[in-house]
C-alpha cells in the first residue's frame, strides 16, 4: 500500500508528466504556434511543479531523508542539483517565450524545451524508481504523519487550498483540447503489439459487451485450452460447458452491473496447476466494453524458493 506522502509526491509527478506531453504536442504540431497554452504550462510548472512540488521535497522530505541516514553526496544532492537546473531552463524558457512571436518557433527555444523535459523525465524517473523506494525503507510512521502535515500546509501556503485538483482539471481541459489522452500503442504497429501479448506467459482471449469472443493470443502456439479461429465471433456461452454456463452469465453480469471488476479461479487441470481470471474493461467513464479472460499454468510458481537475482542462472 502506497503512503499518503508518497502518493502526494507522486500524483505531483503525473501532473507533471502531463504538462511536459502537452508542452511535446505544442511544439511538434504543425500551423500557428499556440504561445498561450504554452505559457499556461510553463507557468504551471513554475507554480506548481517548482514552488509546491519541489518545496515539498526541498523544505520537509529531503531535510528528513538526510536526519535518516542518507548521505547529502548520495541521491538526495543529485536531486537538488537537478531543481535548480529545472529552475534554470524554465527562467531561460520564459523569457524566450516573452520574445517569442514568430509562427514558427526558433531552434534555440526549441532546444531549450526538449532539454528541459528530458532532464525533467529522467528527474522523475530517478525519484519514482530510485530516491522513493530508498525513502520508505528508513522512514518511519511517524515520519510519514508529519510528511503528510507538512505537505498539506506546503501546498496551501503556496498555492491556496484545492491546488493539485485545480491544476488537474486545468491539464484534463488542455488534454481534451489538444487531441485527447497520450495513446501509447499509437507508435506501435499490430504486428508488434501481436507478438507483445504472444511473448507474456500466459493466455489470453477478450469477449466483448456483446459476449462475443473476439481475440485470442498464442493463435500458433499450443496452450493450455485449446483454441482454434472458429471461436471469433461466437458467444462466449457456446464455449464454457453447459454446467458451468450459468457461473459464467453471473460474472459478465456482474461486470456489466458495475458489481464486479476481477473473477479468479484455480483448478487441476493435465498435470498442471491453472489459475483463470476474468477482468472487467472499461472505458474512462466506467462503460463496460467487454472481459478479457488471463489463463496461466501456476504450477511452476509454487514450488519457487528463497530469491533469484537478475542473469542468475544458478
Amino acid at each position: 500500500m502506497t503512503s499518503l506522502y508518497l502518493s502526494s509526491l507522486m500524483n505531483d509527478h503525473s501532473l507533471i508528466e502531463k504538462a511536459l506531453v502537452l508542452i511535446e504536442r505544442q511544439i511538434q504540431k504543425k500551423g500557428k504556434i499556440n504561445y498561450t497554452a504554452l505559457r499556461t504550462l510553463f507557468e504551471f510548472l513554475w507554480d506548481y511543479g517548482d514552488l509546491c512540488h519541489n518545496m515539498k521535497e526541498e523544505k520537509v522530505y529531503f531535510p528528513l531523508l538526510l536526519e535518516r541516514g542518507l548521505p547529502p553526496s548520495g541521491p538526495v544532492g543529485v536531486m537538488l542539483l537537478e531543481h535548480e537546473e529545472e529552475r534554470k531552463y524554465i527562467n531561460l524558457i520564459k523569457s524566450q517565450l516573452n520574445e517569442a512571436s514568430a509562427e514558427k518557433l526558433p531552434e534555440d527555444f526549441i532546444s531549450s524545451i526538449n532539454s528541459y523535459i528530458d532532464l525533467t523525465k529522467n528527474h522523475i524517473w530517478k525519484e519514482n524508481d530510485i530516491l522513493y523506494p530508498m525513502g520508505k525503507r528508513i522512514l518511519n510512521p511517524e515520519d510519514e504523519i508529519y510528511l503528510n502535515s507538512e505537505f498539506r500546509k506546503i501546498e496551501k501556503e503556496s498555492l491556496g487550498e484545492g491546488a493539485y485538483l485545480r491544476y488537474s482539471t486545468l491539464l484534463d481541459a488542455m488534454e481534451k483540447e489538444s487531441g485527447g489522452k497520450v495513446d501509447l500503442l499509437a507508435s506501435l504497429s499490430t504486428e508488434v503489439i501481436n507478438n507483445m501479448l504472444d511473448a507474456l506467459p500466459v493466455e489470453l482471449s477478450f469477449v466483448d459487451a456483446d459476449d462475443r469472443v473476439r481475440y485470442y493470443n498464442k493463435m500458433d502456439q499450443e496452450k493450455i485450452f485449446t483454441r482454434s479461429l472458429s471461436v471469433i465471433g461466437r458467444t462466449v456461452q457456446q464455449c464454457h460447458p453447459q454446467k458451468s454456463v450459468h457461473l459464467v452469465n453471473q460474472i459478465i453480469e456482474e461486470m456489466r452491473a458495475g458489481k464486479r471488476d476481477v473473477a479468479t479461479f484455480w483448478i487441476n487441470f493435465e498435470n498442471k496447476y491453472v489459475h483463470i481470471s476474468y477482468y472487467a474493461v472499461r472505458n474512462s467513464i466506467g462503460e463496460y466494453q467487454g472481459c478479457v479472460e488471463m489463463v496461466h499454468d501456476i504450477k511452476p510458481y509454487r514450488e519457487i524458493e528463497g530469491e533469484k537475482r537478475l542473469l542468475d542462472e544458478n
